[in-house]
C-alpha cells in the first residue's frame, strides 16, 4: 500500500521499473494514408458544408432585402454535407441520386442567377431564378438528410472488428 504521509508517496510492493519511461515501448508509426483514407468523407463533408454555405449566400445575395433568418439553416447545410460525405465514403451510391440531382439543379439556377446579375437583367428574372435555387436547395438539403437516415436505419454502420 502507498504511503500517502510522505511528500511523494512511493509503493514499496512495486519495482521502479515500472514507472521508468525508458522501459516503456515506442508509439507505433502513424500510417498517414489509413488516417486519411478512414477520415476523407468527413472532410469531404466539411468542404461541402462551406459550399453549401457559399451557395445560399450567393442566392441570397440576389434579393434587394436580406433575410438574415437564412443563417439559420447553416446548421441543416453541415448535417446535410457531412452526411453527403458520410454516404459517399461507405459507398452508398444510389441513396446519393436525388440529392447530387437536386445539387446539380441547384447550381444551375445560381450560375444563372449570377449572370443575370452581372447583365442586369430584369428584376423580376433575379427574384424568380434565386428563389427557385433557393427552393432546390432546401429540397435537396432536406432530401439528402431522409436519404442518411434511410441508409443508417436500414444498414447501419458498424464498428470494426477488434484486432487482439
Amino acid at each position: 500500500m502507498a504511503n500517502f504521509s510522505i511528500p511523494a508517496p512511493v509503493e514499496p510492493e512495486k519495482t521502479p521499473w515500472i514507472h521508468d519511461r525508458s522501459q516503456r515501448p515506442k508509439a507505433p508509426p502513424i500510417d498517414w494514408l489509413a488516417l486519411a483514407s478512414s477520415w476523407w468523407g468527413i472532410a469531404i463533408g466539411v468542404l461541402g458544408s462551406v459550399g453549401l454555405t457559399a451557395v445560399m449566400f450567393s442566392l441570397r445575395d440576389s434579393w434587394p432585402n436580406h433575410r438574415e433568418w437564412l443563417v439559420s439553416f447553416i446548421p441543416f447545410l453541415a448535417i446535410a454535407a457531412i452526411g453527403f460525405g458520410h454516404l459517399f465514403a461507405r459507398g452508398r451510391y444510389m441513396a446519393l441520386a436525388i440529392p447530387v440531382s437536386g445539387l446539380f439543379l441547384t447550381l444551375i439556377f445560381m450560375f444563372f442567377d449570377l449572370m443575370a446579375d452581372s447583365d442586369n437583367a430584369p428584376m423580376d428574372q433575379r427574384d424568380a431564378l434565386s428563389i427557385l435555387g433557393g427552393i432546390c436547395l432546401g429540397i435537396t438539403v432536406a432530401v439528402l438528410v431522409l436519404s442518411l437516415l434511410w441508409v443508417e436505419i436500414r444498414n447501419p454502420t458498424k464498428a470494426p472488428a477488434p484486432e487482439i
